[in-house]
């Protein structure tokens, strides 16, 4: 079974970078409520009305609660996190057992899981038997997807047990949120310089005015710079400024514009390929890091991307960055 959660300017998902959107939801007062998420889980306990479907995972409400199915105590069973975008998950923000009102008791709860990850990565967690959120460590890699698996639950239980295992919440703390009740040593700015970018194929080397307009990109797409629809080809100009456009109302409507236009952006430690060149057409990778310092956050971002340029009148301009329809 699964449910997706969206809210309204992600609809824009496929128009507006990924660090952008982050960034963006970094500075709203609710950023979970923010993301688009499909949450599909391993079985659901069936009874009149659903009361206990996956959407209760997401509904910011601790008083309802997914509850599994299947035969056995719970353990096994998994759910699984889907994002729109490449997100970076620094904590799960986990609700243990049903946590309506009495209800605690009469089902069972998560003792340990792991987190796995597309790649094949995963992360152990142990929780306690008791109410309230509890805190697991994630990997704060970008990825679309995680899933949560249950290895040990509270009290044990045979095969044949009827109590099944329920969660009432999972909330999503993003790459620079601050955990709940103080701030992280990860939203403290790093002293570190960013790193020297990383080396090169000589005989992939960019022309000085591709990745001029390169590291452009990164620097407008940050601050969403009015001007940001001038770097792209004219045939795609027109497309990309209006979903830019009203991204950027969306950000102005919610007070995070302003504070995203003083962004500053380093692309020193960002390295350039060519992938591909014919002509007035080429493919650029662009790898490495770049640091972003908005409001109290400072953080050095990788990247690799595959951008398709091609050379117009203009000059240089971008059609699209390869795996996304624009931005």
């Amino acid at each position: 079974m699964h449910h997706t959660r969206t809210a309204n300017f992600v609809l824009f998902r496929a128009h507006v970078p990924a660090l952008v959107l982050l960034l963006a939801m970094l500075l709203w007062p609710s950023v979970a409520s923010a993301l688009d998420v499909t949450v599909k889980v391993s079985s659901v306990k069936v009874d009149f009305g659903l009361p206990h479907a996956p959407e209760n995972l997401l509904d910011d409400n601790p008083a309802t609660a997914w509850v599994s199915g299947g035969i056995g105590p719970g353990v096994g069973q998994w759910i699984d996190l889907i994002f729109g975008l490449p997100t970076r998950v620094e904590r799960l923000g986990i609700y243990n057992g049903h946590q309506g009102e009495g209800l605690f008791q009469e089902y069972r709860r998560i003792r340990s899981g792991r987190v796995l990850y597309p790649d094949g990565t995963e992360t152990r967690f142990w929780l306690r038997d008791e109410p309230g959120e509890q805190l697991v460590e994630c990997s704060g890699r970008p990825y679309k997807s995680l899933r949560i698996v249950v290895d040990e639950v509270f009290p044990k239980g045979e095969l044949t047990a009827k109590v099944k295992l329920a969660v009432s919440e999972i909330k999503l703390y993003l790459s620079l949120m601050a955990a709940p009740g103080g701030e992280s040593e990860r939203d403290v700015p790093d002293p570190a310089r960013l790193a020297a970018p990383p080396p090169s194929d000589p005989a992939a080397a960019v022309p000085e005015p591709l990745i001029a307009l390169l590291r452009e990109f990164y620097v407008r797409q940050t601050t969403l710079a009015d001007d940001f629809a001038e770097l792209f080809a004219a045939d795609v100009r027109d497309r990309n400024d209006f979903q830019f456009e009203v991204f950027k109302e969306t950000q102005r409507q919610l007070g995070t514009l302003r504070t995203l236009r003083t962004a500053e952006v380093d692309t020193s430690g960002l390295g350039f390929e060519m992938v591909r060149s014919e002509g007035n057409f080429a493919e650029v990778r662009v790898f490495g890091a770049y640091r972003v310092k908005v409001a109290n956050l400072d953080r050095n971002l990788d990247e690799d991307s595959v951008f398709v340029v091609v050379k117009d009148p203009e000059g240089w301009k971008i059609v699209e960055l390869d795996g996304q329809d624009g931005y």
